[in-house]
């Protein structure tokens, strides 16, 4: 089996220098998603695996606005870059054409061919769709967010432009989201709102670093630390949480943030007058997994009243719960009853609710934290590991379409 994925993924060293050059304020949640989906299909096949990628950047069109087609090979894994024109409407055709050009040069190197595409990279989506047709492959997306049912909580600070643009797109996008051959999704409420033509479908709710088993336990900071790294948008319940935390006053504990969104002017103040608040910005994913493993708790505030919620797995639970830190979340819609024996819980979600979690949480002992997090690390490396899962889709591919 030969396999060509088609997404916005980097290798590892690729995304982080992007990152530190200013090119790109990713978050590394969708980074680290495809990047750990790759490396478990590299060793799940015999045949080759080529990255078709349009390496994700800012709308800062004043620094750069051309970029050059690039190629690496990272642990036989083939990363294509394609050039494009960082520009709206020029940027979907040039990185359409591009990489269309590409897929179809590929396709006639190779037999027995798979293409897996992320669906939210529309132009390149576009283009995987269009050779999947004319050479009769079958093009199976990925669907981690569906198309009008997600948070709108960062494009609320967008310009009425970007904003218009981000809309007739997100409207193309539910359209074209239900013409795959098959589909990945991360929950099953996914299948009930894009799958219309009923097509074949597998749930992978993520997938956890299989590396990660050669991590030994490390010494965990004083004072302790609650620690959330993702977005931080009102939206998404982390000024709730803050507050809770703050009327929660449990001594000797610190609260550690990482990330951007539209409570960062307000986190940043209340920084100023709580010691026991600190913010950090947006960081490199490999200082968030070292940090995660010296916190003595991490956790993930989302709400789950919004219709959204049931359509989404974050993929930071599986990372946090593979630190070998315990997490502490709100019971998402879409996680599995088999997660809960393994995490803490937010059961009520009001700020009064978070609050008197916290006192329970964080007034137990080092030895109960540390235990509760070790179950949590060897049920998701046993059960989740980026290669278990990555069979899993090789085995839902040869079941379902003529590929070995």
């Amino acid at each position: 089996m030969n396999i060509i994925y088609v997404s916005s993924v980097c290798s590892e060293d690729k995304f982080e220098d992007l990152r530190q050059k200013g090119i790109t304020q990713k978050l590394p949640q969708a980074q680290k998603y495809h990047q750990l989906m790759i490396e478990g299909l590299r060793e799940s096949i015999n045949g080759n695996i080529d990255i078709i990628s349009a390496i994700p950047t800012n709308r800062t069109w004043s620094k750069k606005i051309y970029f050059h087609s690039e190629n690496e090979l990272i642990n036989n894994i083939n990363f294509n870059y394609i050039s494009f024109v960082n520009f709206p409407i020029i940027g979907y055709f040039s990185k359409y054409f591009y990489a269309k050009k590409l897929i179809e040069n590929l396709c006639k190197q190779r037999n027995n061919i798979v293409i897996i595409c992320d669906v939210l990279n529309q132009s390149i989506a576009d283009a995987a769709r269009s050779i999947g047709i004319l050479y009769h492959i079958p093009v199976i997306g990925i669907v981690t967010d569906v198309p009008g049912h997600t948070s709108a909580a960062r494009r609320k600070a967008y310009g009425i432009i970007r904003k218009k643009l981000g809309d007739y797109a997100e409207k193309c996008a539910q359209k074209k989201v239900d013409c795959y051959d098959a589909y990945i999704f991360l929950t099953k409420e996914m299948n009930d709102v894009v799958n219309n033509h009923h097509k074949p479908y597998i749930v992978i709710e993520g997938q956890c670093d299989y590396k990660m088993i050669n991590e030994i336990s490390v010494e965990k900071t004083l004072p302790r630390i609650a620690m959330y790294a993702g977005g931080i948008h009102k939206e998404l319940g982390i000024e709730r949480m803050v507050k809770a935390f703050l009327n929660a006053d449990c001594k000797d504990w610190e609260l550690h943030i990482y990330g951007d969104g539209n409570y960062q002017t307000e986190i940043k103040k209340i920084t100023d007058n709580y010691e026991n608040i600190k913010y950090f910005g947006v960081v490199g994913n490999r200082e968030i997994v070292k940090n995660q493993q010296r916190a003595s708790l991490l956790l993930n505030p989302r709400l789950t009243n919004y219709e959204y919620v049931k359509y989404s797995f974050p993929s930071k639970t599986l990372e946090c719960m593979v630190s070998g830190t315990p997490l502490l979340t709100t019971k998402l819609p879409g996680m599995p009853k088999e997660y809960y024996s393994y995490i803490y819980c937010f059961d009520d979600e009001s700020q009064e609710g978070m609050e008197k979690t916290f006192r329970e949480i964080l007034n137990l002992s080092n030895e109960t934290l540390k235990l509760k997090g070790s179950e949590a690390k060897q049920f998701v490396l046993k059960n989740k590991n980026n290669i278990i899962q990555s069979k899993k889709i090789i085995d839902f591919i040869k079941d379902n379409f003529d590929i070995e």
